[in-house]
């Protein structure tokens, strides 16, 4: 089962974060062999993506997963609460074979001082 976390930030900031994948028994998911991909959408079944997460595997034992979103994206995204999830797949496999890691809330505030 995919674990759920929130993820928030603000227009026009530089967001990073380091997020582990671990299974139902809280030990790393080793994701030696696979590639990850995650998305952005307004809403579940929507079938524009509002932003590609990109994420990158930074430690395949201990399943440790870099986002990082410049600032000039984060400040073209609008304010709201949007969904996203990233998944791993077998590498080389595009299609298919998919497995949910995070799934949640994409919450962009609106920023202040520009």
């Amino acid at each position: 089962m995919a674990t759920s976390y929130n993820i928030s930030t603000y227009q026009g900031d530089f967001f990073q974060a380091i997020l582990a994948v671990k299974d139902s028994n809280n030990n790393p998911i080793n994701l030696s062999g696979y590639e990850i991909r995650g998305q952005v959408r307004n809403s579940y079944g929507s079938t524009g993506v509002l932003l590609n997460l990109n994420p990158v595997i930074t430690n395949n034992i201990s399943g440790l997963i870099n986002i990082g979103i410049p600032s000039d994206v984060t400040e073209e995204i609008p304010v709201g609460t949007f969904v996203y999830d990233i998944e791993r797949y077998p590498s080389g496999i595009t299609t298919g074979n998919s497995i949910k890691l995070m799934v949640g809330k994409f919450i962009v505030y609106p920023e202040v001082t520009r």
